[in-house]
């Protein structure tokens, strides 16, 4: 008999995270699931690469927004100004009558900004997940306590790595034993495919690359920052951000930084692409800069195709690369980060050293074998 799950989630446009769930979808057997996958407020954004049309057929997409849409344009503004007002979601209602009746095996809340009252109140499941893609004690807009309101209605929380598990047990250890690891998904067939196509940047020269949405845990401002000083070190590198950047706040901080330091030749924001994949191949190295990241979707990209990564001293980088061996682990501190890169810019042997040793890395895919043993369990 198949398994019933169902997937609830705020927005499908692209991230770590998101990519994540969707290559969890195309790994799992149609024969062994059915799968029913709600998003709550798919609104469109210009400069955001939506992933709805990349899920598998086989599974059943409920986009509660695009319901809502086909009411009016009136509906939609009154449910933004409802959220900002309110902070909560005013096409709950609709999401309701899709599971209403419905009995799953398991349920999971995706998403840390996702509060779990819709699977812990409204879904009839025999197993209840909350799943976290970061370290919950470190990011500021993470709600904590509305993580863990529902926790008697909730089986368990999933996390992306050991270190993001353990670091939300010491700020929430009411989750003590209800805790486990899936790591994320990853499809390594569309990253090499996509990884060859041709790129044309106009003949630029070197170029570092970062991946990833403007946010603010991301720190773009400090990449510019770092540019700043890799400029007036002489260093001879432009540096291309890839990323949506619907987060106005943060892109109009970014954009007045690049201008304030004359920069606009040098740190470009490419806005979002559907394949980061060519740009990666083609990069002197990736640059995963964050504040805090659990477990970077984008260094483990980048290792498959043998690119160096330059990553903060987060708890997922930590665990994900060696220092020098696999990659390059810096600071936090501007300063010490421009120094790192120009020493590996300058440093031939060193890159030889790391691209050769990510030729020679295997890859685990824990991922999938960890869900379908949760299900099991």
């Amino acid at each position: 008999m198949k398994k019933r799950l169902l997937f609830v989630i705020t927005q499908f446009y692209k991230g770590g995270a998101e990519t994540s769930l969707l290559n969890l979808f195309k790994l799992l057997d149609p024969e062994q699931y059915e799968i029913d996958f709600v998003i709550l407020n798919q609104e469109v954004y210009a400069d955001a690469t939506s992933l709805v049309g990349q899920v598998p057929r086989w599974i059943q997409v409920y986009d509660v927004f695009g319901q809502r849409v086909k009411r009016g344009i009136i509906d939609q503004y009154i449910g933004r100004i409802y959220r900002r007002l309110f902070h909560t979601e005013t096409y709950r209602k609709a999401a309701v009558k899709f599971v209403k009746g419905k009995k799953y095996d398991a349920a999971f809340s995706f998403g840390e900004w996702l509060s779990p009252e819709f699977i812990a109140k409204k879904v009839d499941a025999d197993k209840k997940y909350v799943w976290i893609h970061i370290d919950i004690d470190k990011a500021d807009f993470v709600n904590r306590e509305e993580i863990t309101k529902y926790d008697d209605n909730i089986t368990g929380y999933l996390f992306a790595s050991k270190s993001s598990m353990d670091s939300a047990l010491s700020c929430c250890p009411n989750m003590k034993g209800k805790t486990a690891v899936i790591h994320n998904f990853l499809d390594k067939e569309d990253i090499l495919k996509k990884s060859s196509e041709e790129l044309n940047l106009d003949k630029r020269g070197p170029f570092l690359l970062s991946v990833g949405n403007l946010r603010p845990e991301k720190n773009y401002v400090r990449q510019v920052e770092v540019m700043k000083l890799l400029v007036d070190k002489g260093v001879s590198v432009q540096w291309l951000c890839i990323g949506s950047t619907v987060n106005e706040t943060v892109y109009r901080e970014v954009k007045r930084k690049i201008e304030e330091y004359h920069l606009e030749e040098k740190f470009i924001l490419c806005g979002a692409d559907e394949n980061p994949y060519k740009y990666m191949r083609n990069a002197e190295a990736v640059m995963v800069l964050s504040d805090h990241e659990s477990w970077s979707l984008v260094i483990t990209e980048a290792m498959i195709l043998g690119v160096p990564v330059i990553a903060t001293c987060t708890s997922g980088a930590q665990e994900q690369l060696n220092d020098e061996e696999t990659g390059i682990i810096t600071g936090f501190e501007a300063v010490d980060i421009a120094d790192r890169i120009e020493k590996f810019l300058n440093d031939k042997g060193l890159q030889q050293k790391i691209r050769g040793n990510l030729q020679n890395t295997k890859y685990k895919e824990e991922g999938l074998s960890e869900f379908v043993d949760l299900l099991r369990g």
